[in-house]
């Protein structure tokens, strides 16, 4: 019985750093469930993951979102040889091509937190969870439940007890503003419809000094190229993402390329400009 209640105590501490993702107010939790008294929203939660996307993903212009549950089926492979080996060489990646390698290079990049850490689109906490074996609580927020729960699964296998996990997109993240010490976005930046919204919303949740890492593709003549973009992937030559970086309030930006592989790093200096669309 003591044991629960803990739990529950530990659940409630948890949930309670997210906020509206609509008006950014604070949540309160009763009945598995956060309720917004601001605005009258009720999101629940699911198995501890708290779900703030409404609607239905299937009937959105973006090709990642509307075929969001094929990462559901994708999640018990994503970090086996069947995944990461074969897109990253199908992707024109060298240097990088193994899980363990790009893991590395992204947290070397990071380098160290002492503070809580955003983890978007982060999957099953393929990074976060690397990054939360020496940091404070890292957020991890993916539109895949799928991915989610099987995060969940492996934080709980490897006793990781500060890793918490929210279904939410990039675009309306539940947190207040200036909350995290650093971000992680990893191999997901080419699937954002918005690629400036994205990163405006993401700075937005962050601390003035706070580190940005991750890792995305810059433009190759490929077939796995040309694939992705038909179907609405952005790849970036390595001054337009600085220059994207530094509109919505970053500076050192440090790029790395391993053939069509870019992993970056990016310090947050200044309060993001107002969107202009």
């Amino acid at each position: 019985m003591y044991a629960t209640i803990a739990n529950h105590a530990e659940n409630e501490t948890a949930l309670a750093v997210y906020a509206c993702p609509t008006c950014k107010g604070s949540l309160a939790f009763a009945s598995q469930a956060l309720h917004c008294d601001l605005c009258r929203r009720t999101y629940l939660v699911r198995n501890y993951i708290p779900d703030f996307i409404s609607g239905d993903l299937r009937q959105s212009k973006n090709f990642s979102l509307r075929h969001s549950t094929w990462f559901d089926w994708l999640a018990p492979i994503y970090e086996t040889s069947l995944w990461y080996p074969v897109v990253m060489r199908l992707a024109g990646a060298k240097g990088v091509s193994s899980l363990p390698q790009l893991l590395t290079t992204v947290d070397e990049m990071m380098g160290t937190v002492a503070g809580d850490v955003l983890d978007v689109a982060c999957g099953p906490g393929t990074f976060g969870r690397r990054v939360a074996m020496h940091s404070r609580t890292v957020y991890g927020v993916d539109i895949s439940f799928g991915m989610l729960e099987q995060g969940r699964t492996y934080a709980q296998r490897e006793h990781l007890t500060n890793l918490q996990f929210a279904r939410a997109g990039v675009e309306a993240l539940p947190f207040a503003s200036e909350t995290f010490a650093a971000a992680l976005c990893c191999g997901s930046l080419h699937l954002f419809e918005d690629t400036l919204l994205a990163l405006r919303e993401i700075a937005r949740t962050m601390q003035t000094g706070a580190s940005l890492a991750g890792f995305t593709f810059t433009s190759t003549d490929t077939r796995f190229s040309r694939f992705a973009q038909r179907h609405g992937a952005r790849f970036f030559e390595l001054n337009d993402l600085g220059s994207l970086l530094r509109e919505v309030g970053f500076e050192e930006y440090r790029p790395r390329t391993f053939g069509s592989a870019l992993v970056f790093a990016a310090r947050k200096t200044a309060a993001p400009t107002e969107a202009t669309h």
